[in-house]
C-alpha cells in the first residue's frame, strides 16, 4: 500500500513537471510584441503628391489621378 501511494505522487509530480514546462513554453506577451511591431514596421502614406498633366500643378490627393481639380473639372 505504501508502494502505491509513492507512486501516485510519483505520477503527480511528474505531471505537474509537464505542465510547468508546457506553460513555460507557451507564455507571449501579445501586448509588447504589438507594441514592437507598431515601431519597427513603417506605414505608407495614403496622401502622394502628384503633378498634373495638363497645367503641372503639383497637388496632394489619396486618388489614382493624374489630372488636378480645376482640370479635372474643366474636362
Amino acid at each position: 500500500m505504501a508502494r502505491d501511494y509513492g507512486e501516485a505522487l510519483e505520477r503527480e509530480h511528474a505531471e505537474e513537471v509537464l505542465d510547468r514546462k508546457a506553460k513555460a513554453t507557451v507564455q507571449w506577451n501579445y501586448n509588447c510584441s504589438i507594441r514592437m511591431f507598431k515601431k519597427m514596421v513603417k506605414k505608407e502614406s495614403l496622401i502622394k503628391q502628384v503633378t498634373c498633366e495638363k497645367c503641372g500643378k503639383t497637388f496632394k490627393t489619396n486618388k489614382d489621378k493624374k489630372l488636378c481639380f480645376r482640370c479635372e473639372r474643366k474636362k
